[in-house]
């Protein structure tokens, strides 16, 4: 009864500790909830990004147009060709903050300064060009909040009527000390300016954004929020605020809400390539215009000289622009991820909930009835979770289900051990698993071939230094005159080595079946150990296939021993591993692996684990590959039988426990 308290008391000390680990929401709980939260964008986010086109200075322009910035009576004739089809409005993901330093009149009057002869000529205004051009067009700048003091004086000011409604909306905004942002005279010129500012998470990724910002002690609209005011004509925005910050933003055509700071959780649906149009094309007015007519057009790169790129929680890689696109259709829709006090308050009570109940079913029901429960308890928890992300509301079950988990085993557990005495279940434990292993070790052997056409010219033999042993081989006759051969080494030793060596020989068994080709034989082993690899365990193996006619054998050596090649003249030559072993990085191209073929005519090939050269002979003295050569030597035999059987014997007597598993493979074609 103490001992039952006992644990009682302990798993409600286990929940006290989910709770506050969850309320004080530390960077591991951080990165448990952004991984479920990526997994719902991935998943269950549908539909695409509409009305909105983005003017790409892609590679394609930038090969055309030259190096960046460009001059800016360039962007004065994107903005012209734009604006012959009426677009909603034009953004730009793109500072002007310096004077145009490719800009012919600035460039002649300081060549004026040192030639007279020059005086009377006139040369082209850019600036003039592009500032002229945005006042004929509803243009929105950026502008960029920074912690530190600006070495620019830059006086611009928001376009756009705050009226608020409650407490200032500054006190909950994020806020910057001053701001980086396109030239005075540019800004003046513009409809609208917004700032580019994001939120990426801890670990880089895109997933909010600010949609107001308190900037130089001003307020400022995000470019998206500003792209969708000048779209709709209006000058005014309405912020409406309460005792805990921000609670709506409105114009007279949208109303949104985001979280107490201004802030929304991106929505980040499906963007088409061909909303994307290069600025190459706009330039020479090759586009399809109704791509602009009514859209909200926005101008940025995707460049990847330029550097603006960016990872989203859908898991794409993408051009900011980009996800200013998406904030706009969140913004347009009213669409976008809501987390909040309301959301963290059904997040917690589920939390206490689950925690409550997995602790007490254990202990009052069967355990099969408990997992059944548990099973259920968790699918209603991640049900949920993604019936309120359909709404717009996520809560995170992933934490949930860990620790309900780890509640529930900890609970099953101290009712296991309550109902059995901890000696006689270790007893138990130990003759399961001494069984398991032992019928692993049959099974194992089973795995081993027997093909006595082959075995004319092949002879292997594995002996396991445990139960189940990590070294494999096999050979497969896939004609009369070629067969498949291959010898493997885990890293490792036991159950889990005997594993991932079986997963690996049925893909080569499988494949040798088909006459794959050795590269992608290899090919496909790799993935497949890297895929079920436990603890980065990796397999170095020789995989090859024996021509009998030809007498050539075509091999890939993966991180294996050096194959011994043996005369009849005793005359010894190693063929080195020229590849990495099996499962240490995907592959996705078989050329990776490629083969080698060498003629095997009166040649007798050893091919061995390090259990053989590494194993011990006597007094810990191990036999090392001169040791093998001279044993070799010593039987005055190339017959691959006698070879393996003499060393196999000399490895293995007078030893209780060898080092290692000892395999060897030795190939010989008769005359």
């Amino acid at each position: 009864m103490i001992k039952k308290n006992i644990n009682f008391i302990f798993l409600i000390f286990i929940i006290i500790f989910f709770i506050i680990l969850k309320i004080v929401n530390i960077d591991i709980i951080k990165k448990i909830s952004l991984i479920n939260y990526d997994f719902y964008q991935k998943t269950f986010v549908k539909g695409e990004v509409k009305n909105i086109t983005i003017i790409d200075i892609d590679e394609k322009s930038l090969a055309v147009v030259g190096q960046f910035p460009w001059r800016r009576d360039v962007y004065a004739q994107i903005l012209n060709n734009v604006n012959q089809h009426n677009p909603a409005s034009i953004a730009f993901d793109i500072f002007f903050s310096e004077e145009d330093k490719q800009n012919p009149k600035n460039l002649l009057i300081e060549l004026k300064k040192n030639i007279n002869t020059l005086k009377d000529i006139e040369a082209l205004d850019t600036s003039k060009i592009f500032i002229d051009e945005l006042k004929k067009t509803k243009v929105i700048l950026p502008i960029l909040g920074i912690t530190g003091e600006s070495l620019v004086v830059n006086n611009s000011k928001p376009k756009l009527r705050i009226i608020s409604k409650g407490s200032n909306p500054k006190n909950y905004l994020f806020k910057f000390k001053s701001k980086i942002t396109s030239l005075e005279k540019i800004n003046n010129a513009a409809t609208g300016i917004g700032s580019i500012s994001l939120l990426p998470g801890i670990d880089g990724i895109i997933r909010s954004a600010p949609i107001l910002l308190n900037i130089d002690n001003q307020i400022w609209p995000s470019l998206s929020l500003e792209s969708v005011r000048v779209s709709r004509g209006q000058k005014n925005l309405l912020i409406k605020t309460n005792n805990v910050g921000i609670q709506s933003i409105k114009t007279r055509k949208n109303t949104f809400t985001t979280d107490s700071n201004g802030v929304i959780n991106i929505k980040y649906k499906d963007f088409k390539k061909n909303n994307y149009i290069s600025a190459i094309d706009i330039i020479n007015n090759n586009f399809d215009k109704k791509r602009i007519e009514n859209k909200i057009i926005l101008i940025g790169s995707s460049a990847q000289g330029l550097f603006d790129i960016v990872k989203i929680s859908n898991g794409k890689v993408v051009s900011g622009v980009e996800v200013h696109a998406h904030i706009i259709s969140n913004i347009l829709t009213n669409d976008s991820i809501k987390k909040n006090s309301f959301t963290n308050f059904i997040e917690n009570i589920l939390l206490i909930i689950v925690l409550l109940i997995l602790v007490l079913v254990p202990t009052k029901s069967k355990p099969k009835y408990s997992i059944l429960f548990f099973i259920g308890c968790l699918i209603i928890i991640n049900l949920i979770s993604i019936s309120l992300f359909y709404q717009n509301l996520y809560i995170d079950s992933l934490y949930n289900s860990i620790c309900g988990t780890l509640v529930f085993m900890t609970s099953l557990y101290f009712r296991y051990l309550d109902e059995n005495s901890i000696a006689l279940e270790n007893e138990k434990k130990q003759l399961v698993l001494k069984k398991e292993r032992e019928i692993a070790g049959e099974v194992q052997k089973k795995l081993f071939p027997s093909n006595k056409e082959i075995e004319k010219y092949v002879f292997a033999k594995n002996t396991p230094a445990k139960d189940v042993s990590g070294d494999y081989y096999d050979y497969y006759k896939v004609n009369d005159n070629e067969f498949f051969f291959t010898l493997a080494d885990v890293s490792g030793k036991g159950i889990k080595a005997g594993i991932l060596m079986a997963n690996a020989a049925s893909v080569f068994r499988s494949l040798a079946k088909m006459n794959a080709s050795l590269s992608k034989t290899a090919m496909y082993i790799n993935n497949q150990v890297k895929d079920s690899s436990y603890q980065s365990m990796f397999i170095t193996a020789v995989i090859g296939k024996i021509n009998i006619q030809k007498k050539e054998m075509e091999y890939i050596n993966l991180g294996h021993e050096p194959m011994m090649v043996l005369d009849q003249s005793f005359n010894f030559k190693y063929l080195d591993a020229t590849l990495s072993p099996l499962g240490t990085m995907m592959v996705k191209n078989e050329a990776h692996f490629k083969t080698t073929t060498i003629d095997i005519t009166d040649k007798t090939i050893l091919i061995y684990t390090d259990g053989v050269t590494e194993g011990y002979i006597n007094n810990k003295d191990e036999l090392t590959v001169t040791g093998f050569e001279n044993e070799i030597k010593k039987i005055n035999s190339t017959d691959p039988k006698k070879i393996i059987e003499h060393v196999s014997d000399i490895l293995t007597k007078n030893l209780n426990e060898l080092r290692d598993d000892i395999t060897c493979l030795g190939i010989h074609l008769p005359n």
